[in-house]
């Protein structure tokens, strides 16, 4: 049976893969190889990094769509900067251009799904509302344990709860008297 784990590991191959012949054709004595296909230089840079972020966003899911876009943003550059060591390349700002166009475009598209969700759940609250109501923006949240041992106070102010150990511990096992 096919699982989500198969798709990706596959999506996990096919970007090795896709990575390793991209540097090779981007660092490889083969100059104009993507007029073969019928693209311009920079066309062929924002498909060859649009393609691999969108197949990144595949084989990585627990991570962030923001670190695996900048990631791969720093795989142009390093392209562009090891171009500059070979005999028949040489960097071009514009490439680097052309490869965040095409890691910019996934990205954005990736996000479409996110707001259609938000769309159908929440389609009469503002985006503020809806950004006080998430929970991964609380903050740090405590153990259970913490928690137990350190009941919130009757204000509820996060600056009576103790910060270093000293003063956890000083609370927790009070001096006897």
């Amino acid at each position: 049976m096919l699982t989500p784990n198969h798709v990706v590991t596959t999506a996990r191959a096919v970007l090795v893969a896709g990575a390793l012949t991209a540097a090779a054709l981007m660092l490889g004595p083969w100059p104009g190889l993507e007029q073969v296909f019928g693209l311009s230089d920079k066309a062929a840079h924002a498909i060859a990094f649009g393609g691999l972020v969108a197949v990144s966003f595949l084989a990585f899911p627990r991570m962030r769509r923001n670190d695996l876009a900048i990631a791969a943003v720093l795989l142009g550059a390093s392209v562009e900067l090891a171009q500059m060591f070979t005999a028949d390349r040489s960097a071009s700002i514009s490439d680097l251009l052309a490869d965040t166009v095409g890691v910019g475009v996934v990205y954005l598209a990736s996000h479409i799904e996110n707001l259609r969700s938000l769309a159908r759940k929440r389609g009469s609250a503002t985006f503020a509302e809806i950004a006080a109501q998430d929970r991964r923006r609380d903050g740090r949240r405590l153990a259970p344990v913490i928690q137990a041992a350190f009941p919130p106070s009757a204000g509820g102010a996060e600056a009576d709860r103790p910060t270093t150990f000293a003063s956890r511990a000083a609370r927790r096992f009070p001096r006897r008297a």
